[in-house]
């Protein structure tokens, strides 16, 4: 194509014109041309004439077999049409996405409960009919959380997320609540907690980053104070294992809870004051809002964590 242009600005020319000039080349007519465009005969004679002063050639003459181009316009013809082929079929492979034969690795936002939880029911279910698909997972930033989702290195944000708001796509999946977690021979909290024995208790606090979470640390400053928290950490699998070998209680989500059951000496007994529940949503920013992979990888969450109240 670089003949057709001459010394003009390349950013002064519309592909529009060219996707005229293709169809007048292939149908010999400004009337047909225009039909099989969309549009109108006045349309097509306009942008053939602002090409004209583009490339500074006639490009078509009249004759009996109808608008016969020039030598010019058949010498640029192949390499415009090879262009808008190019054109189209990287269009067409942006708009599809197969799973069953794409090797596309999907960047998430997730804690460490979120891995634990969605990501073996997730690769389970993938394993057959989507084999070539890889994930990357990453904890959720402090700052700025949704900066990497706005440039597109991360595709989606699961969990507890109150910060993703403006811009932001959002589908619920299910509704959550803490509960205190203590170790089978506590010596002194049986099957009910007091609010003055919480208050007392030294407490095992998870703070995971960029989450929703800090409603737990608020929850025991109000009701025991900064003496309170005895250990600090990062992800709430870190909780059972050292309620189960203390004295410490810890407040955890239900659902790792639950697990806990089944790997450490603990028990689960409901919090003496209510901390709020939260809603555990997908995110996405609105730039991944109609990419095909995204709404394919939405589509799997929804279908398997999606829960009703």
């Amino acid at each position: 194509m670089i003949n057709i242009i001459h010394s003009m600005n390349v950013e002064d020319l519309d592909l529009n014109l060219l996707t005229v000039f293709d169809r007048v080349l292939r149908e010999r007519s400004i009337t047909r041309a225009a039909e099989s465009l969309g549009l109108s005969q006045p349309a097509v004679s306009n942008a053939l004439a602002r090409l004209r002063a583009l490339t500074r050639d006639r490009l078509f003459v009249r004759a009996s077999a109808g608008m016969v181009p020039t030598a010019y316009a058949e010498g640029v013809a192949p390499t415009i049409r090879q262009a808008l082929d190019a054109i189209r079929t990287a269009l067409q492979r942006g708009s599809d996405f197969d799973a069953a034969t794409s090797d596309r690795c999907f960047t998430l936002y997730v804690t460490d409960l979120g891995e634990a939880y969605f990501l073996p029911r997730l690769v389970a279910r993938l394993s057959a009919s989507a084999p070539g698909i890889r994930f990357r997972t990453m904890p959720t930033p402090r700052d700025h959380p949704a900066a990497a989702l706005q440039a597109g290195t991360v595709d989606l944000a699961i969990g507890n997320l109150p910060d993703l708001q403006s811009g932001f796509y959002q589908q619920r999946l299910f509704r959550e609540r803490y509960v205190c977690i203590v170790r089978d021979a506590h010596p002194f909290i049986g099957e009910r907690l007091t609010q003055k024995r919480f208050e007392l208790a030294g407490h095992v606090l998870a703070a995971p980053s960029g989450t929703g979470h800090a409603a737990i640390e608020r929850f025991l400053l109000e009701h025991g104070g900064r003496r309170a928290i005895a250990v600090e950490v990062q992800h709430f699998l870190a909780v059972p294992a050292i309620v189960a070998q203390t004295d410490l209680v810890g407040i955890v989500p239900t659902r790792i809870g639950r697990q806990a059951l089944r790997d450490h000496p603990v028990r689960l007994v409901d919090l003496p004051m209510a901390i709020p529940p939260f809603v555990v949503k997908q995110c996405w920013h609105a730039r991944a809002h109609h990419d095909p992979g995204n709404r394919w990888l939405r589509r799997q969450f929804a279908e398997l964590f999606v829960e009703g109240d």
